[in-house]
Order: structure tokens, then sequence, then C-alpha cells
């Protein structure tokens, strides 16, 4: 039941993906295709579905459409969920996420990490499903235009409370997305969203249900029912399937057995095939239980039909859209190598002069590079000769000039430090300098002593810790 349900939500939102502007024909043929695959998810046609999205993956990479190719590749590997070969669902939701339009596109990431969710949980991978879960909710909020990102959100709380049930058995946790799903559905235009709605107040009551706080389960169900009663909405098989194992909890068997034959009739009408199996086992098992053997026994061998004729309809689906997996895979590999033979003679000449004319500009690129940097070391070395000597000589343009050559040592001691005057600048500039404290006294022509009692007092202004050299501090804020 929750393949159907993520399926059928999938067609009511993702038909949204692709409302863009259509320019070239191809590219209208290609939407054109994906519009069927839409549809043929909706009907759980996994042929139709790979027949369709192969021919737009074909047509989309003649022409580069990285749209086209995104979209198709998500609904190849969506399908392939329905046929049980995960590894190939994996391997194109990878190739659309992967193409330059799912990059730019919050909506299809927030998809893809659903669909990638749902793949993980069927893998039995339960705790990587539920962090694609959580991605999918961190794509949708980043969604910009309003009314997407709200059914989009929507979506996503539906998962997480759906894997806080089925991931973490933690149901409360559950109802805590369910809530906030309410309170941002309860914003939205009922008209867009009462699907939605639908979906949320039948999960709702399954929470109250297996709470057995049947009143309040009764009252959601009756809400999700009156919203299908109200746009006349065709599908209710889900709801009845879980309405009847309310009345079955409540000890009421015949009201379970009148609710699941709506479901039935429903799924029959709707031609929701995959739910029929589930439908006919809950009316054996309640002909069983009120000892009814005869009927027990017809519904369990149309049961056992029924599953039998899905399974080999799965097995041919699979086998078929293997083999138009396969051509597809053929021709557009015959189309890569076609067009790379076609270019190899220009791409070797091109190579080669590109190789000529690399090494010939990196040669030269070389030789200035090294001709800026000797002049870069005359001049620095000059520089440093030359405050060198100022501050030897004692002269008053000294610390002016250290200023020059040393801007950033000056502006970040003079950011950590802003009440330090003229003169302890200049006694710091001569510590950067790796001036010792005698040659700072004779140039300074003061007593040694003097320097120290200096050098301490500047320690103390600084805040520097006796058990830190004052020049390797100096140093670090060059």
């Amino acid at each position: 039941m929750k393949l159907i349900f993520f399926a059928f939500v999938l067609l009511i939102i993702g038909s949204s993906i692709y409302g863009q502007d259509i320019v070239p024909e191809k590219v209208k043929k290609v939407d054109s295709l994906l519009t069927v695959a839409s549809a043929e998810v909706s009907n759980v046609n996994p042929i139709g579905v790979i027949e369709s999205a192969t021919k737009a993956l074909t047509l989309s990479r003649e022409i580069n459409y990285s749209r086209g190719k995104a979209m198709s590749s998500f609904y190849i590997g969506q399908v392939h969920i329905y046929m049980g070969d995960y590894e190939k669902s994996l391997e194109y939701l990878q190739l659309s996420q992967k193409e330059k339009y799912t990059s730019k596109n919050d909506i299809i990431k927030s998809e893809i990490c659903r669909i990638k969710g749902q793949v993980f949980f069927y893998l039995g991978l339960k705790e990587a499903s539920f962090r694609e879960f959580q991605k999918a909710y961190e794509y949708a909020i980043r969604i910009k235009e309003k009314k997407e990102r709200d059914r989009y959100v929507s979506l996503a709380y539906e998962n997480l409370g759906i894997a806080y049930t089925a991931v973490r058995n933690k149901p409360d946790s559950a109802f805590y997305f369910y809530r906030k799903n309410k309170e941002l559905l309860d914003k939205t235009d009922e008209n867009l969203t009462f699907r939605n709605k639908i979906n949320l107040y039948t999960l709702i009551g399954n929470y109250y249900r297996d709470k057995e706080v049947f009143d309040s389960a009764t009252v959601w169900y009756n809400q999700a029912n009156s919203l299908i009663t109200k746009y006349d909405y065709p599908y209710s098989s889900w709801l009845c399937a879980h309405w009847s194992d309310l009345h079955l909890m409540k000890g009421e068997p015949d009201a379970a057995l009148n609710c699941v034959k709506k479901g039935l009739e429903c799924a029959k009408r709707t031609n929701l095939r995959n739910e029929l199996p589930g439908l006919y086992q809950k009316i054996t098992t309640i002909y069983s239980k009120n000892g009814m053997e005869d009927s027990a026994r017809f519904y369990q061998n149309m049961y056992q039909e029924i599953s039998d004729e899905l399974s080999t309809s799965r097995e041919g689906a699979t086998e078929k859209a293997m083999q138009l997996l396969l051509e597809e895979e053929r021709k557009y590999a015959q189309m890569r190598f076609n067009k790379t033979l076609s270019i190899i003679v220009y791409s070797i000449i091109a190579t080669l002069l590109g190789i000529y004319l690399f090494w010939q500009r990196k040669k030269a690129i070389l030789e200035a590079t090294e001709r800026e940097v000797s002049v870069l070391q005359d001049k620095l070395n000059d520089a440093f000769d030359e405050v060198i000597e100022l501050a030897r000589e004692n002269d008053p343009s000294f610390l002016a000039r250290f200023r020059m050559i040393y801007p950033e040592f000056i502006n970040n001691l003079l950011k950590a430090h802003p009440q330090l005057i003229e003169s302890e600048l200049w006694l710091c500039a001569m510590v950067y300098l790796n001036f010792s404290s005698k040659e700072i006294a004779q140039y300074a022509f003061i007593t040694h002593r003097s320097v120290q009692t200096r050098k301490s007092r500047l320690r103390k202004k600084l805040g520097i810790p006796a058990d830190v050299d004052l020049y390797q501090y100096m140093i670090s804020l060059s």
C-alpha cells in the first residue's frame, strides 16, 4: 500500500515540475512524451512509462536537452520500483541527479530524494531511507515559488511522518509532522490541495486507530471521506482499506466487510490493480473469521489469481523494459561513436597545435614570471636594507618609511592595540626587525637597561604573557 500511496501522490504533485516555456519542435516532442510518461505513471503501467520515457531520453540526448534527460531518467528510475529492479532505479535516478537542469531545480531534487528514499526502504536500508526523506524536505523548503513550496513541503511532511512510523517506530514523532502538515494545508487553496488533505486525514485516522482512540479515528476518516464526496474524487480504496481495519479492531466484521467491498469496487473502477490483492485478502480474512469458508475460499482464489497475474505481468514488463533500455543504450552508444569519429581527426590536429602553443606560452609566462620575481626580490631587498639603515642611523623618517614597507603589520598592530603611542610603535618596529636590546640601545643612544624597561612596559601594555617571545608575537601580526 505504501508504494501505491507514494506513486499516486507523485502523479498529482510531480506533473507541475515541467510547466515551462516550450521552444523548438524537438523540445515540444520531448515534453509531450514526458506528459505521456506522467499519465502512464498514474495508470501504474511500467511498459508505457518505459516506452515514452525512453523515447524522450533518446531525443533529449540528441539535442542535449538537459531538462528532458533529467525528467526521462527520473521516470525510468521511478518505474523500476514497480518491477523490483532497485539497482536500475538508483542508476537512472543518479543520471537524473547529475543533469545541469537538476542542479538548478529544487523541485526535482526533492522528488529524486523521495523516490530514492522509497528504494532504500524496500532494500531494507531504513536509515538511508530516512536520510533521503530528510533531504527531500530540505530541498522542498528552498523552492522559491510559495504555492509550489507549500505543495512539496506538505508532501515532505507526509513522507517524514510515514518514515517516523515505519523506520523509527515513533508514531508520536510522526504525528508532529501530521500537525505541521495540517497547519500548512489549512492556509492553502483546498481546490489545489484536497488530495493532500485526504491522505493526511487518513494518516491521522490511522494514528488514532493504532492508539485505539476509535472515536477520533472515525472523525478523521469521515473528514477524508467528506472531501472525497465533495470533490467527486475517484480514489477512495486506500481510505476504505484502512477504515475496514478500524471496524475489525472494534469488533464490527460486517461494517469492515462493507467498507472493504466499497474499496474493492473503487479499485476495480479506477483500475488500481496493485491494490486488489490486499483487498481480496482482507475480505478472505473477514469471511474466514465469520466461519463462511466457501466465501473465504472464493476470495482466496481471487487473491491468488490476481497475485499470479500481476506477478506474471511484472515479469513480462521487466523483460520488455530491459529490451527497450538495451536498445536505447545501443542507439545512444552508436550516436556517440559516430560523433566521436567525425571529430577525431580535427581533435588530433587541434591537440598537437594546442600542445605546441601551450608550451610556447608556458615558456614565455615562466620567463616573464622569473623576471618579475627577480625584480620584486631586488625591490624587497633594497627596501629592507633601506629601513635597516634608517633604524641604525636613528633617522626621524625611519617609522614613516617602515609604515610604507610593512603596512599590513602596522595595520594589524594598531587594530589589536589602538592605544599605542608613536614611541611604542617605534619600539615595536625595532623588535619586528629583530634588533636585539643591545642594538636598540646603541642606535637610540640610550642604556641597555632603559630598553629592557621599555620592552617590559610594552609587553604589559600589549597584554603579552612572560612566556611568549615578543619578537614572535610581532611576527604573528604580519
